[in-house]
């Protein structure tokens, strides 16, 4: 998958039910070249080339469960305490 493909698409968090904002950047490890992490942010979807959100959060890849067409889901629905 093209990171182009998951631009601009908007993260659930699915423990809260939650908008965490939408998918503005990420973070790519220049060694192996895998993405670490996307970068989300509040705000609209105009909002794209403004990288300098206060509200922009780091979301590990770890951390997604899935990847949709039109949102990316974070966490586990019944997760565990």
């Amino acid at each position: 998958m093209r990171f182009s493909e998951i631009q601009k698409k908007e993260v659930i968090d699915a423990t809260k039910g939650t908008l965490l904002g939408f998918v503005q950047d990420a973070t790519i490890d220049t060694v192996t070249g895998k993405v670490e992490s996307l970068h989300v942010g509040g705000g609209e979807r105009n909002s794209f080339f403004d990288t300098k959100d206060k509200d922009t959060k780091r979301v590990n890849l770890k951390e997604i469960t899935t990847i949709g067409k039109d949102i990316v889901l974070v966490g586990k629905k019944n997760a565990e305490k």
